[in-house]
C-alpha cells in the first residue's frame, strides 16, 4: 500500500511527534537531552562554514522531550517539515548510535504531525504540550520539569533560548503565562500514545474488560494484585493502543499506565 501523503498546514505550523522505536527511551542521561537541544538551535541558529549566520530552517514555539518521545510546535520555514524532521532524526540518531555503540533505525517509522490552522488551536496545544510530563506522573508542576520550553516562556526576559515566545507573550500578560499554561486542557488533541485516533471508544473497553476479568466495573482493575494489575493493563494496551484512556476508564493514575505500557 502506498504511504499516504502528509497533510499540509496552511500556516506552516505543525504539532510533531516523535517516538522511540519500539518504544524504547531515546534518551539515557543528563548530555542526550542537551544534544538533542543543541540540534534544534543549530536549526533555529544557523551558520554557515564562515560563521555567518543563515536564515533558520524553521520556527519553534514549544518543545517537550520525554524519555521516549518528543513533542515540537514548529512552523517550517527554509525547510518543509520532512526535511527538518529528517535533519533532526538523522544527527540524533547518529549521535545515539556512535555514543551507545548500537546500529539501526532509533525512531519509530515516521514521526507524526497535525496541522495547526488556527491561533485557537496552537494556544491549546502550547498548553498541552508543557503539561505533558504532569500527566505522566513525572513532575508536579511544570516548573518542576527540565526538559521542556516552559524556562523559556517563564524566564523570557534572561533566556535566550531556541523558542520564539512572542506568539504567546504579545496575547497574554507575563505575569498570567503561568496560571494560563496549567489551565486543564479538554480539547481532543492527537496522541503520541495512540495510532488510531479513538478507534476503540469508552463502552468497548469497559467490555473488553469484563470479557478479559469478568468485572462488571471497570475501576475494579485498581484493586487487583499487583502482577494481575500489569498484565491487564498491558492486554489493555494491546487492545486500545490509547494509555489516557486506560487510565480515564480504570481509574488509575496516568502515571501508573504510563509506566505499566513502557516498561520493557
Amino acid at each position: 500500500m502506498p504511504r499516504r501523503s502528509r497533510e499540509q498546514s496552511a500556516t506552516g505550523i505543525y504539532h510533531v511527534m516523535l517516538r522511540g522505536i519500539n518504544r524504547y527511551d531515546i534518551f539515557e542521561d543528563t548530555d542526550d537531552y542537551r544534544m538533542f537541544l543543541r540540534i534544534l538551535g543549530r536549526l533555529v541558529f544557523r551558520q554557515d562554514n564562515n560563521m555567518n549566520a543563515l536564515p533558520p530552517l524553521c520556527t519553534i514555539y514549544c518543545y517537550c522531550l520525554m524519555n521516549n518521545h518528543i513533542h515540537l510546535l514548529i512552523r517550517e520555514r527554509e525547510g518543509g517539515i520532512s526535511e527538518i524532521m529528517k535533519r533532526i532524526g538523522v544527527s540524533y540518531a547518529r549521535y545515539y548510535n556512535e555514543k551507545y555503540e548500537r546500529s539501526g533505525p532509533l525512531f519509530q517509522d515516521r514521526f507524526r504531525s497535525e496541522t495547526v490552522n488556527s491561533i485557537e488551536y496552537f494556544m491549546t496545544l502550547l498548553r498541552y504540550i508543557h503539561q505533558n510530563p504532569v500527566k505522566a506522573g513525572l513532575v508536579k508542576d511544570v516548573r518542576d520539569y527540565k526538559w521542556s520550553s516552559w524556562a523559556e516562556y517563564e524566564n523570557q526576559s534572561s533566556t535566550l533560548g531556541i523558542c520564539d515566545v512572542r506568539v504567546v507573550l504579545n496575547r497574554l500578560d507575563a505575569d498570567n503565562v503561568y496560571e494560563w499554561v496549567t489551565t486543564p486542557v479538554n480539547e481532543v488533541i492527537i496522541d503520541i500514545d495512540n495510532d488510531s485516533k479513538f478507534s476503540v471508544t469508552d463502552d468497548d473497553l469497559k467490555s473488553y474488560i469484563n470479557g478479559k476479568t469478568g468485572l462488571t466495573a471497570s475501576q475494579g482493575v485498581a484493586s487487583m494484585p499487583k502482577q494481575q494489575r500489569k498484565e491487564t493493563i498491558q492486554n489493555l494496551f494491546d487492545y486500545c493502543k490509547n494509555m489516557r484512556q486506560i487510565a480515564r476508564v480504570t481509574g488509575l493514575p496516568y502515571g501508573v499506565v504510563y509506566r505499566i505500557c513502557n516498561k520493557e
